[in-house]
């Protein structure tokens, strides 16, 4: 499948920015929500406009509003809302104080922010694309959202001066060795999918990428979140580092994901229509 870059920018700033945004409204931050739901607007700002240059014609934008079944529309009828409740948390303490309501805005955010990452992975789950006809799409759209969100509230401890709770760290390396055991698995389905299409990642020519993924993705986080305990002078460059190599992480496997995302035709005449990138 050939690659859309604005897509692959898209999706990745949308499970960092939406990651980070329900990992520090669910595991408490120092860093006021406030700021935390800018740094999220300012990043799914960024994916929306590499969203607009993947369409061919961004004037029809508004026709994904036009089937309510499909996951793409039910993704652009939340992202208003999901933008406004974030707006709403990031003008608390600026322009008003919710006070006791504060928990209530940042909860509804959270459950819009929740709800787009599972309608942009449904949205995905393809079955004229074998590879993505599976679960583990949207469980992988999920669990990097989790991972980059996880290691994102780490970031906001140090930032903000203070110790890490051990417990912010634990779920931060649980995070990213489950996504990396959910994404090898789906590596390993995607050699044995059927229709002419298998796909072995570690060969030419996804290899490179397959490396690139394995190296920012699995081994750069967890060993700087590791070096942590042995270096807490250098905690908050490791944590940086962690987070950023995450970040690069999700972008290489969605690479991968659409290098690997062949398509077969309705109703193929001849083998080699079996293994058609169209």
């Amino acid at each position: 499948m050939q690659i859309h870059w604005p897509l692959v920018v898209s999706t990745a700033c949308q499970r960092v920015g939406l990651g980070l945004f329900i990992c520090a409204f669910v595991m408490g931050s120092p860093v006021p929500l406030a700021v935390v739901a800018w740094v999220t607007l300012g990043l799914l700002a960024v994916g929306g406009i590499a969203s607009i240059f993947h369409l061919q014609r961004p004037q029809r934008f508004f026709n994904a509003f036009s089937n309510f079944k499909s996951h793409l529309t039910q993704e652009a009828f939340i992202t208003p809302f999901l933008g406004l409740a974030l707006l709403a948390c990031g003008l608390n303490g600026v322009l008003y104080d919710l006070g006791d309501a504060t928990f209530v805005v940042g909860l509804v955010a959270a459950v819009l922010a929740a709800a787009f990452l599972v309608c942009t992975g449904l949205a995905y789950q393809m079955g004229s694309r074998p590879a993505w006809n599976t679960p583990f799409v949207l469980a992988l759209f999920l669990l990097t959202a989790l991972e980059a969100g996880a290691i994102g509230v780490v970031v906001l401890w140090l930032v903000a001066g203070g110790l890490v709770p051990v417990a912010c760290v634990a779920v931060a390396l649980a995070a990213t060795v489950v996504c990396a055991l959910c994404q090898a698995a789906y590596v390993r389905r995607m050699r044995s999918v059927g229709y002419g299409v298998n796909v072995n990642a570690t060969e030419p020519p996804y290899r490179s990428v397959f490396i690139m993924w394995v190296v920012m993705g699995v081994a750069l986080p967890l060993v700087a979140l590791g070096l942590m305990f042995a270096m807490p002078a250098a905690a908050l460059v490791l944590a940086a580092l962690a987070w950023l190599s995450c970040a690069g992480g999700i972008a290489a496997w969605t690479v991968l994901f659409f290098k690997g995302a062949h398509k077969v035709k309705l109703f193929p005449m001849y083998p080699v229509d079996l293994n058609l990138d169209m």
